[in-house]
């Protein structure tokens, strides 16, 4: 995981109301929030990471890694290339396809996130332990990160609406920290790319959350679920939402396994639209604004 603050301007210009004023030429910036989350990532980054870039290197995991090819992706092969010691070797792999014309929407779509699934199926099944989890999902964060500006390259040439969403998991999804902070990172480039400034809100059981919710505006909240054991608690925060942003039309968008195989839970929890690919949810997320504006 990594400290996004720095990818964002040092002081975002979030308030009461969303205005043109609040994009910096055409820049607009993605807010990690959560002292827990800050601490844990500073504290891997500077203690956790050196200690398992040594630990877990080719003589733990001797492999040579596969060759960018013009065929089907080696996912399995790239997880490895991640979990390695050479961050660099898996940076040349994506730009072998970016030079190949492959779009980095794809690259997202198509290698990082079914990446960072292998990875989860490697923990769930004890193949690999946390630590190296952990390390493999942060340097996969690292390389969005690294990717960011040429993925957000068209920004400055959209309109400045204005729009802003707030990302967050929904109950009891931090066991899995790595995997959920890199979906949201991964959503947040998305909105970035479309205009939009985004707020990251690691846990919702924080104070900050509430707090952030009655202080600030924004037009739709985004929930990610990966279970549906806790949707009684996810309504509620949904209602909580409604209640305290002073936006009266706010919209709420779920997003996870959860709803994308039983969509119809959306009306349970109360929210406004399902989301089931990352790629459109920008998108999807104007169309909730438009229509929630027209209700009023």
């Amino acid at each position: 995981m990594t400290e996004l603050n720095e990818t964002a301007p040092s002081r975002p210009r979030f308030g009461n109301r969303p205005g043109p004023a609040s994009f910096e030429s055409g820049r607009v910036p993605l807010v990690v929030r959560g002292t827990t989350i800050s601490h844990l990532s500073k504290t891997i980054e500077a203690e956790i990471i050196p200690r398992l870039v040594m630990a877990h290197g080719p003589a733990a995991h001797p492999l040579s890694g596969p060759e960018p090819a013009s065929g089907e992706i080696d996912i399995p092969g790239f997880a490895e290339l991640v979990l390695g010691r050479e961050n660099s070797r898996a940076a040349g792999y994506i730009q072998h396809y970016r030079d190949g014309g492959v779009s980095l929407e794809r690259v997202y779509l198509e290698i990082f996130v079914p990446t960072a699934r292998h990875l989860r199926h490697l923990w769930t099944n004890d193949e690999r332990d946390f630590a190296e989890i952990t390390l493999g999902l942060w340097r996969l964060q690292q390389l969005l990160r690294d990717f960011s500006p040429a993925f957000c390259a068209d920004t400055a040439a959209k309109s400045a609406a204005g729009f802003r969403a707030l990302l967050t998991p929904s109950h009891g999804e931090q066991h899995d920290i790595g995997h959920m902070m890199f979906g949201l990172v991964l959503a947040g480039e998305f909105f970035r790319r479309d205009g939009w400034d985004t707020w990251i809100e690691p846990d919702v059981s924080n104070v900050a959350f509430i707090e952030t919710i009655r202080t600030q505006w924004f037009d739709v909240v985004e929930f990610f679920a990966s279970g549906d054991k806790k949707l009684d608690d996810l309504a509620s925060t949904i209602r909580l939402v409604r209640r305290h942003s002073p936006n009266p039309g706010i919209g709420v968008m779920v997003c996870g396994p959860a709803f994308t195989e039983r969509p119809e839970l959306v009306l349970l929890v109360g929210a406004d639209a399902v989301v089931s690919d990352f790629s459109q949810e920008a998108l999807q997320a104007r169309n909730v604004v438009s229509l929630l504006t027209e209700r009023r």
